[in-house]
């Protein structure tokens, strides 16, 4: 059993321990895009914003999130958008088509004829 010093001792090593390290407790959000051009046409939105993600969710579209994230990607010059629609693809023949489509953010397209 503890006695008294002994949980004060032990108590006090654990406050320095975890204001020592700060990084020990969870970021706020897993992923955090800051300042992209946000175009998202179902609100009307174009406009510089910052994007936060957690859980593999959008949890906050605003002007400047100061929350702490896991990773934090400058989108400075770039477009953010929830997804691109290609309405004219021929990517059906290939294994390769549909990833190379992800990569140019490409997440719907209508193949136009390939089979």
């Amino acid at each position: 059993m503890m006695n008294r010093r002994q949980l004060l001792a032990t108590s006090a090593a654990t406050l320095a321990v975890l204001t020592a390290t700060p990084q020990a407790f969870a970021a706020t959000y897993d992923i955090l895009i800051k300042n992209g051009r946000v175009i998202d046409p179902s609100v009307g939105l174009d406009a510089t914003r910052d994007v936060a993600i957690a859980g593999g969710r959008i949890v906050a579209v605003e002007a400047n999130i100061t929350g702490d994230a896991t990773e934090t990607i400058d989108a400075r010059g770039k477009i953010v958008a929830p997804g691109l629609v290609d309405i004219h693809v021929h990517a059906g023949r290939s294994k390769d088509g549909p990833p190379l489509a992800l990569q140019d953010g490409v997440t719907g397209w209508v193949d136009a004829g390939t089979g």
